[in-house]
């Protein structure tokens, strides 16, 4: 029996969830409940039961509104779709069996939508991914199952807990952290067996690689990760643009360094002429022309 209630003053104020009326004094009778799950906007909450039942309750009544009923099985784990992009009112359920069957019911049309067999055990765990297109289920013998609910496939079987129980599987929204800087890298002009490379990193550096001795033979430290770079032939300069919109110059004969600001925007692409009196840098719609001075 499930009791929901909230504070009063010295006790408890409770509403129970009854599937159906009773003759006044018949005491109730209810299976076992093994999971309860909720809606994302929280207006309901649904069970599983050991007699094969998923039941959606109104939080606000407090009343039952649907029932999925499976003859003969043990509904075991129970879990509710998230909201899906442009799709709010596609809500699903996904529930798992004791025959290793996975079911699929759809809240709005109140019909099952699929039923598949990724197991061979009971299943003990089961969630939707974040966008909702996937189902991860989890069985006693510690198996994961990865299942497409539209095409019904299973598409993968993780056996990292084999011979253990699943208990939980839990979901969270994958962490962008921005676009990687790109991998970068160009021979040399003066010197046919240096080649210099920039990109992501432990370190930020352009470094120098001897083609000949077949190793590193120079680092050259850099503020940020490189987002462009070009060489001059003449003039051995080594120019870098860089996402904070600047830009470096770099003599190598010397190793000088000197920064610019002009750019409002990621320094995406930096070229020399080849006679290397100027320099072409471009940050998005906007190019800039360098007047490259002669030492």
């Amino acid at each position: 029996m499930l009791w929901f209630g909230q504070p009063g003053p010295g006790s408890w104020n409770r509403k129970c969830l009854c599937p159906f009326r009773l003759p006044r004094g018949q005491r109730p009778w209810f299976p076992q409940v093994n999971e309860v799950v909720f809606s994302p906007g929280e207006s309901h909450c649904a069970t599983c039961s050991e007699d094969g039942s998923v039941r959606v309750w109104s939080l606000a009544s407090m009343e039952l509104v649907i029932q999925f009923q499976v003859l003969n099985q043990s509904c075991l784990c129970l879990a509710w779709s998230p909201p899906c992009c442009g799709r709010p009112k596609q809500q699903r359920l996904a529930a798992g069996y004791g025959d290793g069957s996975l079911r699929v019911f759809s809240v709005s049309r109140t019909a099952m939508e699929l039923k598949m067999r990724p197991h061979m055990a009971a299943l003990t765990a089961v969630a939707f991914s974040t966008d909702g297109q996937t189902v991860l289920s989890g069985d006693k013998d510690g198996l994961v199952a990865v299942s497409r609910p539209c095409t019904g496939m299973t598409f993968r079987v993780l056996s990292d807990h084999q011979g253990a129980s699943i208990s939980t599987i839990d979901v969270t929204h994958k962490e962008t952290q921005g676009q990687l800087p790109p991998s970068l890298a160009a021979f040399c002009p003066w010197d046919g067996a240096l080649l210099m490379y920039v990109g992501p990193g432990v370190y930020k550096e352009v470094i120098l690689y001897n083609l000949c001795q077949k190793q590193v033979v120079e680092k050259i430290p850099l503020p940020f990760f490189a987002m462009s770079l070009s060489l001059s032939l003449g003039t051995r300069l080594l120019a870098v643009g860089f996402a904070e919109c600047m830009l470096r110059l770099v003599d190598c004969a010397t190793g000088t360094t000197q920064d610019f600001a002009g750019h409002d925007n990621a320094v995406h692409l930096c070229r020399f002429t080849p006679s290397a009196r100027l320099l072409f840098t471009a940050a998005l719609n906007e190019i800039l022309v360098w007047e490259v001075a002669s030492c």
